[in-house]
């Protein structure tokens, strides 16, 4: 066992005395999160089972939650808490060593849990990929800025800025939705991509890196799926900041809405620019087509104003 395991076995009796949740920030993740009712949802990390009855109302009678923690301590206390939730089973293992289920989980959600395994993220990234269905939702969060969450962690960069974050999730497969690092929190929502045998395509499309790429209008792009996928979930997330305008919400509750709308946005102009440089514009400077390099510097100052 090693010592920060031993501290969270020695400390969780008092965790929740000393760590008080944002009841607030913890409903806006709900709603940024837009889990279906029926999901099979893994909490990873659960510590106390802070978002337990969070996740347990998200996931209704036919879904299941399971709060999962390497500290027995830590479960039972969830347990004493939450054992009365019909839907919430609790788990104790390492996520490092601990055999998931492949294609099983929903939604696996990580609350104030990513610095504790920053130094394994890439195997845990890889591990919590396999274990959800294609389509599935991964949530990293924290209720509280990332400077301060590096504070705790004696001014360590354990909790990278979003886009850092963002390389090693897409490298690993995953679609990022939304990248909000604010004064307040910090969420990343990424989606595990269908595996190549999940897609139905089209007769005039083809496989991602099939495609073909003439520099003429019309032509296909190999992230085009992604990028309507992302779109779609987009135009979704708008009409439900509408409908919160119409029933009256609080405005600081829209505005957060929007800055995920934001957030969003930016991830799928960042998609469709590295898509066009990766293909357009490498045929475009073997075949010397200065008219499409010069609209990519006109694309590209366009995007960073």
């Amino acid at each position: 066992m090693d010592k920060e395991h031993i501290f969270f076995e020695n400390y969780a009796r008092n965790w929740d005395r000393d760590r008080k949740a944002d009841a607030k920030i913890l409903s806006s993740f709900m709603e940024l999160a837009g889990i279906r009712p029926g999901s099979v949802i893994l909490d990873a990390g659960c510590g106390t089972g802070v978002l337990l009855p969070y996740l347990s109302a998200a996931a209704g009678d036919d879904g299941t939650v399971e709060g999962f923690d390497y500290s027995q301590q830590m479960i039972d206390v969830a347990k004493e808490k939450f054992s009365h939730l019909a839907n919430v089973t609790f788990t104790t293992g390492d996520v490092l060593k601990y055999h998931f289920p492949e294609k099983h989980y929903d939604v696996v959600c990580c609350l104030n849990f990513y610095p504790h395994i920053a130094s394994h993220s890439r195997d845990v990234i890889r591990r919590l990929y396999k274990a959800m269905v294609p389509g599935g939702t991964l949530l990293i969060m924290h209720d509280m800025p990332r400077k301060a969450v590096n504070a705790i962690h004696g001014g360590q960069p354990v909790l990278p800025p979003v886009d850092v974050l963002e390389e090693k999730l897409i490298s690993a497969g995953f679609s990022v939705v939304i990248a909000m690092d604010t004064d307040r929190f910090y969420l990343i929502k990424v989606v595990k991509e269908a595996d190549e045998a999940d897609f139905v395509y089209d007769d005039e499309e083809q496989p991602a890196g099939v495609a073909s790429h003439p520099l003429h209008h019309g032509h296909h792009h190999t992230e085009t799926k992604r990028v309507l996928n992302r779109l779609s979930r987009i135009t979704g997330h708008v009409e439900a900041i509408k409908r919160m305008i119409e029933d009256g919400r609080d405005c600081s509750d829209v505005l957060v809405q929007l800055a995920a709308v934001h957030s969003a946005v930016a991830g799928v102009s960042r998609v469709i620019l590295k898509d066009h440089i990766d293909h357009c514009i490498i045929d475009a400077i073997r075949e010397h087509d200065a008219d499409a390099v010069e609209n990519l510097k006109k694309a590209i100052n366009t995007f960073v104003k």
